[in-house]
């Protein structure tokens, strides 16, 4: 899935991949492998970023 922003689902993504909180906040939201940036459950992802 590529989106308009220019994210992809592809490959997988860790938070020391991720440049800004925006890009973390679509991987959680539209990856099914995004839930594993958001370790402590509260919906924000990479909260070193955001």
């Amino acid at each position: 899935m590529v989106a308009q922003s220019g994210y992809s689902c592809e490959p997988r993504r860790t938070c020391k991949q991720i440049s800004s909180c925006d890009e973390a906040q679509w991987y959680l939201q539209n990856c099914s492998w995004g839930g594993k940036l958001d370790r402590d459950g509260d919906g924000v992802a990479c909260e070193a970023l955001c």
